[in-house]
Formats: C-alpha cells, structure tokens, sequence
C-alpha cells in the first residue's frame, strides 16, 4: 500500500489501473479518471462546507473511502448533502460536457452521466444507500436502517446479477453489468452507515 499525508492507494487499487491502462486502447481512462476526481472532489468540498474534516482518502480497486473526523461529525441532512455532492459533482460534468458537442465532450458526459446515476443507486456500498440509511435512521431509527439497507441492497445486486445473466446469456450484453453486480452482491455492506466512508 502507498501512504502519502492523507492518502492511501491499495495495490488491489494500482493493479487495477495498470489493467485498465493495458486494455484501454481508445485513450478513455484519463477520462474516467477525471470524471472519479470530480466525484469526489464534490464529496470533499461539500463536507468541507458543512465544517467536517476528512481524516483519511484510501483508494482502492472498488473505489475511494472518505474517513470522516468523529470530531466533527456532520447530522443527517450534512451526511445526505455530502453524499449527494459526489453524484450532482457527475451530473453537472456531464451536463457542461455535453453542452461542447464535441466527441471528447459527448465521451466524458457519458462517464459522468453512468458514474453519477450509478452512485444514486440505494445500495449501502454507494451514495444513494447512504441517503436512504440517512432518511431511515432519522426517520424511524438506525436499528430499522441498519436492518433495511443492506438488505435491499442484496436484493438490487441480486437482481442485476440476474438481469446480467440473462442480457449474457441472449448475446446482448457484457460482461462490465454481470462484473458489477457481483461486486455489489459480494462486497459488504458498509458495516458502519453513520458516514465513515463517502465515495
């Protein structure tokens, strides 16, 4: 693992950007790259305004991980607005992007479209899950959220997995849904829903 100041990089997270830097014969990563920052730059700047601090960034083969400071924690409207700001960071990129109508721009509105609209997808591991343990746990409590997310989240990995095989299976699709689902239906849950991780 890389360590500078605050940031962590995994070799899962290295291994993985040099696969796709190897299989990336179009010149697409730097792009995708770009639209990840700005996801989390949204994320970082939101947090920023709402007066949390960020402790750590660790980067990994799944993502990036925010940890907040316990000494400033932000209440569930903060952790809402925060993990909003990654996926709005996204749709806006796309929006400025697409506006160029040039090729470049249509490739990274469309990173930024799939990458923003993924993020708002409820389960625990992305921001839309963390959005709704937020509305639950204020709402009708954490217990209740703790319960209700990760289990809606098996049941949407679950499904796409489902919807994946069947796409493979007819020849229409790839295999980038079925990879996902996967990780989706594989990764935990985050175990901790009161905002340690944003990404």
């Amino acid at each position: 693992m890389l360590r500078w100041r605050r940031v962590e990089i995994s070799g899962g997270a290295l291994l993985m950007l040099a696969a796709l830097y190897y299989l990336d014969g179009q010149g697409v990563l730097p792009l995708a790259l770009l639209a990840c920052a700005l996801h989390e730059a949204g994320h970082w700047l939101a947090i920023r305004a709402l007066g949390g601090r960020i402790t750590a960034l660790r980067l990994t083969c799944v993502g990036a991980e925010m940890r907040l400071s316990a000494r400033y924690p932000l209440g569930y409207a903060g952790q809402c607005i925060a993990a909003l700001a990654g996926p709005c960071a996204n749709l806006a990129a796309a929006w400025a992007a697409a506006r160029t109508g040039t090729e470049w721009g249509y490739c990274f509105a469309g990173l930024n479209l799939a990458l923003g609209v993924f993020n708002l997808l409820p389960a625990a591991q992305l921001d839309g899950g963390r959005v709704l343990w937020c509305a639950l746990a204020l709402l009708a409590g954490r217990a209740r959220a703790d319960r209700f997310v990760p289990a809606l989240s098996a049941a949407l990995a679950a499904g796409l997995v489902c919807g994946a095989l069947a796409l493979v299976w007819q020849g229409r699709g790839n295999l980038s849904l079925l990879l996902t689902a996967l990780w989706l239906l594989a990764a935990p849950a985050a175990g901790n829903m009161r905002m340690e991780r944003l990404g």
